[in-house]
């Protein structure tokens, strides 16, 4: 219970706008990631080392919840991807 009470003291009005915008960078260079490999599992693999990576470039200091925060915005990200893929590809098909 430690943990979180420490979580309710790290959210302070400040910091949500920084982790707003390391969530939105890191869901960012995780797709483009993405796009280039064409790989999701690097892709999702990837996105809580980068956030941990641009936390510390910006002298912030990260928790394992927004760790598993950034990767499942990541994976919903790829979701959405796969099923935009899918649908594109039924309608091509029932265009032919």
């Amino acid at each position: 219970m430690a943990y979180i009470y420490g979580i309710q003291n790290f959210f302070d009005s400040g910091s949500i706008a920084l982790i707003i915008e390391l969530l939105f960078v890191t869901s960012c260079v995780s797709t483009i990631l993405y796009i280039l490999t064409k790989n999701q599992y690097v892709s999702y693999l990837s996105s809580a080392p980068i956030l941990y990576i641009l936390s510390a470039l910006f002298h912030y200091s990260t928790h394992l919840i927004l760790l598993v925060l950034t990767m499942t915005i990541q994976a919903l990200i790829l979701l959405i991807i796969k099923n935009q893929k899918k649908k594109q590809l039924h309608v091509n098909e029932q265009a032919v």
